[in-house]
């Protein structure tokens, strides 16, 4: 074989250019003093590389998707990787941790689950392989998963190589985009995009972790046509905050979704990431249209009102029930608009955005030191709730059932509803 077939052989097997091929061979000639040939070398480098000279690239023959089947063995195959999972971390029989991942890969023929393991991990998890690369995958080996589906297998004594020089990308499939209304929204997807509106940016909320460093976590209400959920960024993520505004539309991509106490959080984890204002917009939002303002001295026993006032008094007495689902929590505090002043009771998440304690803490620890330092932080100021209003038969007095809190109003906005009440224009009864 001479150098050229060599050079090409070495290049299309492994993705790296000819050029540099030939640097490696010229300097492992020179590690060895000019003993051997160029050739020589050549045989050299390629063995370092994984790559059998002799095996000629027609005696190779790769695999269609369409037509891998479980049980095969030494499965050659070439896709584009279509989507990428995070990786898992498990302990081996011997005792010993270890991680897999899994990704889809796809070429004109279909797509294909592909599960590494081992040290092949790493190339993912250092992004030497990320969605859109061509794989040429050597040597893997094929299973049938729960769905009856074959799946390939790679372990360490498989092959890959990333984006090979001799193949033609534009006939593999580009990759997927798991686009997801919020009313389709499941427990445990992984990978989702989903594009929404910013409804309320919550408080910013610092937290120590398990092994004593801190960490910090930031909610939005956000909605799209079918309905809202919540969005979690977490620790550097968070400091989109300060170029996020209520009404910004944003997409999410790569997010993995929890559900708690029945509604959908998407959360922006490792792997996934915020886009500002994207391409697509979203022409209306399905959310609890405009409730109307009024003061509390005029609202009556059945009425979803919204009331601007301040935080006067928040109880300690906090309050753990059962629930179908499991506990739920309610703490009462005072309202005031300066024409009167009324009991609110709040419920689990809007609990939470009230005190700024985690849910699962406030559940399962004794947070009174922290509802006091809370109190200094909160007392007097001021907020805007919406609420449903009723009966409270033990004390014979109207109080609020809050649904929802924004700790921050916006100035613009109450002064152009002040304006337009001066006016007229609007009535608060």
């Amino acid at each position: 074989m001479k150098l050229d077939e060599m050079v090409k052989k070495i290049s299309g097997e492994t993705g790296i250019k000819e050029e540099e091929i030939l640097d490696r061979i010229e300097q492992k000639r020179k590690e060895l003093g000019g003993l051997i040939t160029l050739e020589g070398a050549a045989h050299i480098v390629a063995n370092e590389l994984g790559i059998n000279l002799f095996e000629k690239l027609s005696d190779i023959i790769e695999l269609k998707i369409e037509n891998i089947i479980p049980g095969m063995r030494n499965v050659d195959v070439i896709g584009r990787v279509l989507r990428i999972f995070p990786s898992k971390s498990f302990k081996r029989t011997d005792g010993k941790e270890d991680k897999m991942c899994s990704m889809i890969i796809g070429d004109e023929t279909g797509n294909i689950r592909v599960v590494v393991w081992g040290r092949n991990v790493n190339l993912i998890e250092s992004g030497e392989i990320v969605e859109g690369d061509i794989l040429k995958i050597r040597g893997g080996y094929t299973k049938e998963n729960i769905n009856g589906e074959p799946e390939i297998h790679i372990n360490n004594r498989t092959r890959i190589i990333v984006n090979p020089a001799d193949i033609d990308k534009e006939k593999f499939p580009t990759p997927l985009e798991n686009k997801k209304k919020i009313e389709e929204l499941e427990e445990g997807m992984v990978n989702v995009d989903v594009v929404c509106r910013v409804v309320r940016i919550y408080e910013l909320r610092e937290f120590e972790r398990e092994d004593g460093s801190k960490g910090k976590v930031l909610n939005l209400l956000v909605a799209d046509e079918t309905g809202k959920a919540r969005v979690v960024l977490w620790d550097e993520d968070v400091n989109i905050a300060e170029r996020i505004r209520e009404g910004d539309t944003i997409k999410v991509k790569k997010g993995y979704v929890k559900f708690r106490f029945g509604e959908p959080e998407i959360n922006v984890g490792r792997y996934g990431k915020i886009i500002l204002n994207p391409r697509e917009t979203i022409t209306s939002i399905k959310i609890d249209e405009k409730t109307k303002r009024k003061e509390i001295k005029d609202i009556k026993i059945g009425e979803k009102v919204e009331i601007r006032g301040a935080i006067v008094e928040i109880y300690d007495n906090l309050r753990i029930f059962d629930k179908d689902d499991g506990k739920g929590v309610v703490i009462n505090a005072v309202i005031d608009d300066g024409t009167a002043h009324i009991r609110s009771a709040f419920y689990d998440k809007v609990a939470e955005v009230l005190l700024n304690i985690p849910l699962e803490k406030i559940l399962n620890m004794d947070v009174k030191e922290e509802i006091e330092k809370r109190k200094s932080e909160i007392l007097g100021k001021e907020v805007i709730v919406t609420a449903i209003v009723r009966y409270n038969n033990f004390s014979n007095e109207k109080e609020l059932v809050v649904q929802d809190i924004n700790l921050n109003p916006d100035p613009k906005e109450e002064i152009k509803l002040l304006l337009d009440k001066i006016r007229g224009e609007v009535k608060w009864t």
